[in-house]
C-alpha cells in the first residue's frame, strides 16, 4: 500500500477517478466513511458502531475505499489478544476536479450526485418522522429547499463564488464535538433539463 500522507481536515482533497466517486456512492461505501468522518480515526469495531452495522459487514467497502485512496490507515493498537488498525479519511472537505472532462468521470459525479440526494432525502424523512427534524420553526434544524431560477452567467459565477466560500468558510473553523447531533448537508447547482 502506498505511504498517503493524510491531510488536514479543512484541505481539500480533489476526487480525481471515477472509482472514487463510485465508491462514495455506494450505501454501505457512503455510510462507512461518513462514520469515519465523524470518528476522525477509528478501528473497523468502532466504525460499525457509530453507523449500527456489523463490522464484518465493514471490511469489504474498507477495502474498497483504501484502494481508491479516500480512506488511509492511521496505525494499530492492541485490541485483546491481536492487533487491530485504525483508519482515518484522507480529508473531511472531498471535491471534484472541474477539468476532468472525460465522460466516465462526468458520469460517476452524476451517479454520486444522485446517491447522496437519495441519501439526504431518506435522511430527512426519518427525521421529520420521528420528531428529530424541525422544518419552519424557530427551533428549525432541517432545510430543505429546492428551485429553478433563470441564472445569467454572471450570476451563476457569482452564486458558485458564494455557495463556495460559504462552505470553506464555515469548515474552516469546524470542530468536532462529541455532544452535537450529526446533520447531513447537502447542497447541489446544476442546470435544469
Amino acid at each position: 500500500m502506498p505511504n498517503v500522507p493524510i491531510q488536514d481536515a479543512a484541505e481539500e482533497f480533489v476526487l480525481t477517478t471515477p472509482e472514487q466517486l463510485h465508491a462514495l456512492g455506494a450505501p454501505a461505501s457512503r455510510a462507512l466513511f461518513q462514520g469515519l468522518l465523524g470518528l476522525g480515526e477509528g478501528s473497523i469495531k468502532e466504525i460499525a458502531q457509530s453507523i449500527g452495522k456489523s463490522p464484518h459487514s465493514l471490511y469489504h467497502h474498507m477495502d474498497k475505499l483504501l484502494a481508491v485512496g479516500l480512506v488511509v490507515v492511521a496505525g494499530e493498537r492492541r485490541s485483546g489478544a491481536r492487533n487491530e488498525k485504525l483508519y482515518r479519511p484522507i480529508s473531511h472537505l472531498l471535491a471534484t476536479d472541474p477539468l476532468n472532462r472525460d465522460p466516465a468521470y462526468l458520469a460517476a459525479i452524476a451517479d454520486n450526485g444522485e446517491a447522496g440526494y437519495r441519501q439526504a432525502a431518506r435522511a430527512l424523512r426519518r427525521s421529520l418522522l420521528d420528531g428529530r427534524a424541525q422544518l419552519g420553526t424557530e427551533k428549525r434544524n432541517a432545510l430543505a429547499l429546492q428551485f429553478t431560477v433563470p441564472l445569467t452567467t454572471k450570476q451563476l459565477q457569482d452564486l458558485t463564488a458564494r455557495i463556495d466560500s460559504l462552505v470553506l468558510d464555515y469548515t474552516k473553523g469546524l470542530e468536532m464535538s462529541e455532544e452535537g447531533e450529526f446533520h447531513l448537508i447537502t447542497l447541489g447547482l446544476s442546470p435544469a433539463d
